[in-house]
């Protein structure tokens, strides 16, 4: 992924779907899944300025009240499609 078009939307959909990926279930696995994918860019080289990784990093935890939602429209019956789901 290049700078120009890494930006704060595309982080976001990347740890969203991470997130849904890894059960993401708090905001502090949340913020923890955010620390580790802003550190892989940065170890790639993608992301400079110290100060606007700080405001960037502080942009995408806010992003855990829009993945809340998002998760929390799951209806019962979709986990009980799935086939890991435990069976009551």
């Amino acid at each position: 992924m290049n700078l120009d078009t890494l930006n704060s939307g595309e982080l976001l959909q990347e740890i969203m779907e991470l997130a849904r990926v890894q059960g993401v279930t708090s905001q502090e696995m949340w913020n923890n899944l955010c620390n580790e994918v802003l550190e892989s860019h940065e170890q790639l080289g993608e992301l400079g300025d110290e100060e606007n990784t700080s405001i960037l990093r502080q942009t995408l935890y806010m992003g855990w009240m829009e993945y809340e939602l998002l998760a929390g429209e799951e209806s019962l019956d979709s986990i009980d499609e799935d086939p890991r789901s435990p069976r009551g």
